[in-house]
């Protein structure tokens, strides 16, 4: 997951392109992990906001989702196949 975020998110997010962001957004809601009950909610909250063209707010929700799972997925999850 590392390589993807690191290439394909940030690309999108960097460009600020609201489509690809949406689409990236969504594609991550349905790779949610197990034990991270929030992750699509807060993926597809994100989905909202970049289809309202609210890039900030798209831009949140990777923040948010971040702060609740990025250790945790790099402590149990970081080899697991994405």
């Amino acid at each position: 997951m590392q390589g993807w975020m690191k290439t394909v998110m940030a690309s999108s997010t960097s460009s600020g392109d609201l489509t690809k962001i949406a689409n990236n957004l969504a594609y991550i809601a349905g790779k949610s992990p197990p034990g991270m009950g929030s992750w699509a909610a807060i993926s597809n909250e994100g989905v909202a906001k970049a289809k309202a063209g609210d890039l900030d707010g798209a831009k949140a929700s990777c923040k948010k989702c971040h702060d609740l799972y990025k250790e945790k997925y790099k402590q149990t999850m970081r080899d697991r196949p994405w």
